[in-house]
């Protein structure tokens, strides 16, 4: 599956860059990946994003989603303090917007 420049492989669970090399993901960061590649351009609340991808060491007002979206964002994006991968929708969620 397409990811910006980078192919996220599901079978192999990695992430190659444009040249082939494998970028380092957590669990979590790949399940988000996967997560985000199944669902193209709709909102995902923090709810729905824990809900699909199975983590269950969540409670109602962690924000822990945010800190593992902005790691993401540091391995994805062209330049992270402008995403236009993972886009934020303010009170709502992200969004994957595939480039």
């Amino acid at each position: 599956m397409p990811i910006g420049k980078h192919v996220l492989d599901v079978p192999a669970h990695r992430l190659l860059d444009a040249g082939g090399q494998e970028v380092p993901l957590t669990t979590m960061e790949f399940d988000l990946l996967r997560v985000f590649a199944e669902h193209p351009n709709r909102v995902l609340s923090r709810d729905q994003l824990l809900s699909l991808t199975r983590n269950r060491d969540w409670e109602p007002f962690d924000r822990s989603i945010d800190i593992r979206i902005a790691r993401l964002r540091r391995k994805i994006e062209p330049d992270p303090d402008h995403p236009q991968l993972i886009k934020t929708v303010r009170g709502v969620g992200y969004m994957y917007v595939p480039g």
